[in-house]
């Protein structure tokens, strides 16, 4: 609700614009939740007020943590509303219907119900077809315009998914590069050592070779370290100070 600031009468928002032409005092009116005034037509752009508990408690009011609610499908329809006052498509015709539309703020969804509410609030001149053809006027674009809308909301929630599937495969792999097995590091390590010329290296190059080759980061070198410390303590291998061998007893055996 608002009210005239010259003669403080209370108006809903679809009256405002007949009172101001009857009251020469009206050059403003305020919201009667928020006190904020509005010149001109400003006040359709008010859509949205504060709440009780922000207008009484002021300085000590905390909003509340809660997550965005999402708006019913009337909120979503009725902005969309809105919308479509304020874009250029919607033809010169139809414009002062729309804004009229906007204002009532009860404007059905279904197009049976649209038709006859249109037909029974907003008093069209004109003959009966005159009045159908500006009815499908007013349908046809808000009906185009959500299912643009819609669409759009399909693909927005589609690239959404493709992004939390991608995520997932990433973190998947991540798991599968960062999961080490002592089978898979003893392996490794002997191919590496097979194909230096003298079948040793040193303990250091020996694991950053295994690294490199598993394709790990180097968080992982502690973990490495760790299971190649245990594998080299093996037979298969043999540690000359900071040098690592193949045994020899083990080198024509498979792994």
């Amino acid at each position: 609700f608002f009210s005239c600031d010259g003669c403080g009468e209370v108006l809903k928002k679809s009256q405002v614009d007949a009172h101001a032409y009857r009251c020469r005092k009206c050059a403003s009116v305020s919201c009667a939740d928020c006190g904020v005034s509005y010149f001109g037509d400003d006040y359709r752009l008010h859509t949205t007020c504060i709440t009780e508990a922000e207008r009484y408690e002021k300085s000590v009011y905390r909003p509340p943590n809660n997550k965005k609610q999402k708006k019913n499908p009337q909120e979503v329809w009725m902005n969309l509303l809105q919308q479509c006052t304020e874009t250029a498509d919607a033809p010169q015709s139809i414009r002062c219907s729309l804004q009229r539309l906007a204002d009532m703020g009860n404007v059905p969804r279904k197009e049976k119900q649209f038709r006859n509410f249109v037909a029974n609030s907003l008093n069209l001149r004109g003959g009966r077809q005159q009045q159908s053809n500006h009815v499908n006027d007013l349908w046809n674009l808000l009906s185009e315009r959500r299912n643009k809308e819609i669409l759009m909301e399909k693909k927005k929630r589609e690239e959404e998914e493709k992004i939390l599937k991608h995520k997932e495969e990433e973190q998947k792999l991540s798991v599968e590069k960062t999961s080490l097995s002592s089978k898979q590091v003893r392996k490794t390590a002997r191919k590496i050592l097979k194909k230096s010329s003298s079948s040793s290296m040193k303990m250091k190059h020996l694991r950053n070779k295994v690294l490199e080759t598993l394709g790990l980061e180097k968080s992982q070198q502690k973990k490495l370290k760790k299971i190649l410390q245990n594998e080299l303590g093996t037979k298969k291998f043999k540690i000359d100070g900071k040098m690592v061998k193949l045994a020899k007893n083990r080198k024509n055996e498979k792994s």
